[in-house]
């Protein structure tokens, strides 16, 4: 998601990932690949010459003011519930997405590719206040 947001060619997708899993951001176990390891994945990008940093403790109001610089990106660990936001997550973390920019209104812009629908996958567009009952208040920043 990063690289064609940021106007890049996209390789397969298990291309990127036995890339990011070399860096050290997947490990894999007998139960298969362990979720995203945040550090492994900054190595992989920086080694795509794309800078990026760890941020824990943020709010969505954080990642609101993050994203409103162009060409910044935010990897989010929210709960995999962001696909139904009418309703609440009984936890937060362990699904990303990549906030990517405002609308008009200040709703966070997300891609989810795993979304259920087109309105949850590709520019969705959730509230400040609402996303931040799925974050759980850590992922990558990009640019």
């Amino acid at each position: 998601m990063v690289l064609g947001a940021l106007g890049r060619p996209v390789p397969p997708i298990h291309q990127v990932r036995r890339g990011v899993q070399a860096a050290g951001g997947y490990v894999e176990t007998p139960e298969g690949i362990r979720g995203l390891i945040y550090a492994g994945a900054v190595t992989w990008l920086a080694g795509q010459g794309i800078p990026a940093r760890i941020l824990l403790e943020q709010s969505a109001q954080d990642v609101a003011r993050l994203v409103e610089a162009p060409a910044r990106l935010f990897i989010a660990s929210v709960h995999p519930g962001i696909r139904r936001p009418e309703t609440p997550p009984p936890a937060r973390g362990g699904h990303l997405v990549l906030v990517f920019g405002l609308d008009a209104a200040g709703a966070l812009r997300l891609h989810n590719p795993s979304g259920d629908s087109p309105a949850t996958q590709a520019d969705a567009r959730l509230p400040v206040a609402q996303f931040q009952d799925f974050f759980a208040g850590r992922g990558i920043l990009v640019g």
